[in-house]
């Protein structure tokens, strides 16, 4: 999950350990494939989960830990 700020500055989610963090996944984005380390990657649950959470919050915050890039 990527999470822009107003400054411009982009952060992703941390991983939620369902994938090891030295293996990469293709993830969907657009039209295209994206690369991402496990370290980055989330289930599909708790990715449904966190957008669920998300819309019905507002606060980013509570997702859990976020690494500016």
């Amino acid at each position: 999950m990527h999470l822009i700020d107003g400054s411009e500055a982009m952060s992703l989610l941390v991983g939620d350990g369902s994938v090891t963090s030295g293996a990469a996944v293709d993830v969907p984005i657009m039209d295209d494939l994206t690369a991402f380390t496990g370290d980055r990657v989330l289930s599909l649950d708790r990715a449904w989960a966190l957008v669920h959470d998300f819309i019905r919050t507002g606060a980013p915050g509570d997702l859990g830990a976020w690494r500016e890039l």
